[in-house]
């Protein structure tokens, strides 16, 4: 089922948002996989999707026949739901205004410094303003879903109070070290970050510049670590540095590692007010998962659908 609940927006998931052509006639070439009223995609518009986000369910290579179907048929009906969603949309008359679109694609490429953004749409071979489109509609998909399913998602001091006693242990936190992570090939390479590092260069930057963590993009961030998370060849020197350090290139089979702690926190339970926000999230997706299903299936019962999966 399409994970419409979580409010995310990352590029492979807006990938994964359908398009939809008022076509009411269609040729033999052009068999309609799914209708929702007078909205339909067609067998050739969901290859042209499924070519587009494929990767994300681990390839077709590896496969046999029954389960590349299934993952065919999973995708499908993904795309049937944001269709009914989007059609949904259109009886609120909700729109996503330029000012919003453009805000969005702010946030999004600000996590992607210099040309990483559009080498990453070049890779999967999307041109720019075919992926701002399914941005847009992706935003509508969450904007309709915010609004529609709980129309007033109001909490009261004592139902924010209750949660919080009854989430006691998923709110409490173990020792955790927030730092930033750059890995080299070489000694060398290393022992030339650290110099520069000495002289006051930035550590994200160097980070999105040379190192080869996944993180890099993000300035070498690895958020908040516990112990346990790390192996324990780097976990003793990593957990000895207090904030603002730097520790020396640490040696593994993956090569040389350098770390800076940006921060620690101990172990302990919060504050019910140091919780607040959290709660709010935690209870507003609860509230979400709950009415999700059965909002979904009135719309599926009011609006004329046909799917064909023989086709897929």
């Amino acid at each position: 089922m399409l994970k419409c609940k979580k409010i995310a927006i990352g590029l492979i998931l807006l990938c994964l948002v359908s398009g939809c052509s008022d076509k009411t006639e269609t040729s033999a070439e052009e068999k309609v996989a799914i209708r929702v009223d007078n909205c339909v995609l067609t067998l050739a518009e969901f290859n042209e999707y499924f070519e587009t986000v494929k990767t994300a369910y681990g390839g077709e290579d590896d496969k046999d026949d029954t389960a590349i179907r299934e993952v065919r048929l999973g995708f499908l009906l993904q795309l049937l739901e944001e269709m009914i969603i989007l059609r949904r949309a259109d009886e609120l008359h909700l729109q996503i205004s330029p000012q919003e679109l453009d805000e969005a694609v702010r946030d999004i490429k600000k996590d992607y410094p210099g040309i990483a953004f559009e080498d990453i749409l070049l890779k999967r071979a999307i041109q720019f303003e075919v992926w701002r489109e399914r941005l847009k509609r992706r935003l509508l998909v969450e904007k309709v879903v915010r609004e529609d399913v709980l129309r007033e998602d109001s909490t009261t001091p004592e139902e924010i109070r209750d949660y919080y006693e009854k989430h006691r242990k998923e709110l409490s936190h173990v020792e955790e070290v927030r730092a930033r992570h750059i890995l080299l090939p070489s000694e060398d390479e290393a022992q030339n970050i650290l110099e520069q590092l000495q002289n006051g260069d930035d550590f994200a930057t160097l980070a999105r510049r040379y190192s080869t963590a996944p993180e890099a993009l993000q300035g070498g961030d690895m958020g908040y670590i516990a112990r346990g998370q790390l192996p324990a060849s780097l976990e003793e020197a990593f957990f000895d540095l207090k904030p603002g350090e730097v520790s020396p290139a640490i040696k593994t089979p993956y090569g040389f590692h350098i770390f800076h702690v940006v921060e620690r926190r101990g172990t302990g339970l919060p504050s019910l007010d140091e919780c607040i926000e959290k709660i709010r999230q935690g209870m507003h997706k609860e509230r979400i998962e709950a009415a999700y299903g059965p909002w979904l299936a009135k719309l599926r019962s009011r609006y004329h659908i046909e799917i064909d999966k023989e086709i897929i």
